[in-house]
C-alpha cells in the first residue's frame, strides 16, 4: 500500500494517521498538544448507536468498522476506518455529539489518536487545512457508503468479499488480516457458511490463505481481478481528494 504524497516540506511526517499526515507542522502541533494517545482494544465500542459521540480518533494502527443498525441486535457494516480516516468525523457537520445514527467497534486492536467533541469543533473551526482536509474525507465517505450500497446490491458475494478484503488491507497498510470468519460474516450481514465458502474458493485460487483467526492475502493482483470495480472507484477517489492539499482558499 502507498502512503499519501504530502503537499509540501512544511506537511507533519510524524503521524502514521494520513490525514494528519498531510497537515502543516504548526496545525499538527497544535492538534497533538490536545489530543490523547489511546489503545485500542478488539470488539472495543467507540460509539454506542443514539449515545453521545463523546469523541473523534484519528487512527494510526488498526480497524474501525462503522455499523447500520438492522434489527433489534444486529449491525451490518457500513463502511471501514483505519490509518486513512477518522472515526466520528462527521460530527464536523453536524455540530451535535448526541445520537450518531451508528455503532463503531473496533476490528483490529491498535492505536489512535483522541480528541474531545469540543475540541475537534474548536481545532476544525480554526485551522484551515485542517478542516479542508476533513471534508475532502467526508466527500470520499459518502463515495464509499454509497458505492458499497450499490455493490451489496448487484454484485456476488465474492466479488463483495474481495472488495472488502482490499480494502481491509489499504486501511491497515497490511496484507495479513487478524479477522474470522465471523467477524466477516457479521460485517458483510450473511450466514458464517456462506463466506466460509468464499474464502476456500479463494484459497483454493491461491489468492489468501487462511490460518486460526487470521487470513493473509498471497496474491493480491488477483484478489483485485476477483473483486468488482468497487474498490478501485472508491481508491481512486481517496487518491484524487487526498494525495495533496493546497492552502485553502
Amino acid at each position: 500500500m502507498n502512503d499519501i504524497a504530502t503537499g509540501s516540506e512544511a506537511t507533519a511526517p510524524v503521524s502514521r494517521n494520513r490525514l494528519l499526515r498531510l497537515l502543516p507542522k504548526e496545525e499538527f502541533q497544535s492538534i497533538k498538544s490536545r489530543a490523547e494517545e489511546v489503545r485500542l482494544r478488539p470488539r472495543q465500542i467507540l460509539h454506542h448507536w443514539r449515545s453521545s459521540l463523546e469523541h473523534v480518533y484519528f487512527i494510526t494502527d488498526g480497524l474501525v468498522s462503522v455499523s447500520a443498525k438492522v434489527g433489534e441486535n444486529d449491525y451490518v457494516e457500513a463502511w471501514l476506518i483505519g490509518s486513512e480516516g477518522a472515526v466520528g468525523a462527521l460530527l464536523l457537520l453536524t455540530g451535535q455529539a448526541h445520537a450518531p445514527p451508528h455503532r463503531r467497534i473496533v476490528q483490529v486492536g491498535g492505536s489512535a489518536l483522541r480528541l474531545s467533541a469540543p475540541d475537534f469543533l474548536e481545532l476544525a473551526n480554526r485551522l484551515p487545512t485542517f478542516r479542508q482536509v476533513l471534508h475532502r474525507y467526508l466527500a470520499v465517505v459518502v463515495v464509499q457508503t454509497s458505492q458499497s450500497g450499490v455493490c451489496n446490491a448487484v454484485h456476488s458475494l465474492k466479488q463483495r468479499l474481495a472488495r472488502w478484503l482490499l480494502v481491509a488491507c489499504q486501511s491497515l497498510d497490511d496484507h495479513n488480516l487478524p479477522l474470522t470468519h465471523d467477524v466477516l460474516s457479521r460485517l458483510l450481514g450473511v450466514r458464517r457458511a456462506s463466506v466460509t465458502e468464499c474464502l476456500s474458493d479463494l484459497e483454493d485460487q491461491g489468492v489468501i490463505s487462511t490460518h486460526r483467526g487470521h487470513i493473509e492475502i498471497t496474491n493480491p493482483d488477483l484478489l483485485r481481478q476477483i473483486s468488482c470495480a468497487c474498490f478501485q472507484m472508491i481508491h481512486r477517489e481517496y487518491a484524487r481528494q487526498l494525495t495533496s492539499v493546497g492552502p485553502p482558499a
